[in-house]
């Protein structure tokens, strides 16, 4: 079972103190809403547990592997939508790298992305829709926690239901950390709210 467990946590950037003796502890399978007021440390947190920045004093284990979706898309330019997803899996057959593909296309169309969309690079597509291929990179992933930050943000509605759906699908067996100001969006499914702290 995937957990994030943290005890104590204090970090800062420069004299701003984002946390100071945080602590909570994360158990999945399921989703937990990462919520509070901009600048609270939903994204600070999120790059703590994935091992991006290193805390001041306190003590983060993560149980396995992440997989994370950030703000930023951070996609591969040269290399088509459809590839920005498989790159997450190491395929070892032919057979193996097609079922790839196939199950990559599957999720795609599901966050409303075409074939054509799938086999565009990343410079052809819209805001949301590089954000849409961001998520569906980390839920591709076989890493069983996913950190999701900020992924609605640029979504209209129906998009945002269709990333919701994927999310609540992927939240059966992997533990989700979801950084997000529109926590009512999740209302259709069970999550965990965890309103952090303001320590600033």
């Amino acid at each position: 079972m995937p957990d994030v467990l943290v005890s104590s946590l204090s970090f800062s950037y420069g004299k701003k103190t984002v946390f100071d003796g945080f602590s909570y502890e994360f158990r999945g399978p399921g989703v937990y809403l990462l919520t509070g007021r901009s600048g609270c440390g939903k994204t600070t947190l999120l790059r703590l547990i994935a091992g991006l920045e290193k805390p001041r004093s306190g003590i983060l284990t993560v149980t396995d592997p992440v997989a994370f979706a950030f703000q930023e898309y951070r996609l591969f330019p040269n290399v088509t939508a459809l590839r920005n997803v498989t790159c997450v899996r190491q395929p070892e057959t032919k057979a193996e790298a097609a079922k790839n593909d196939s199950e990559a296309l599957s999720l795609l169309a599901s966050l409303g992305l075409s074939q054509k969309d799938a086999e565009s690079l990343p410079g052809a597509l819209s805001g949301g829709m590089k954000q849409r291929v961001s998520l569906a990179r980390a839920l591709f992933s076989p890493h069983p926690i996913k950190l999701l930050d900020e992924v609605t943000k640029e979504l209209d509605r129906t998009s945002i239901s269709l990333v919701l759906t994927q999310i609540a699908r992927c939240s059966a067996d992997s533990l989700i950390l979801f950084s997000t100001h529109r926590p009512e969006d999740c209302e259709l499914f069970p999550t965990t709210r965890v309103e952090l702290p303001a320590f600033n």
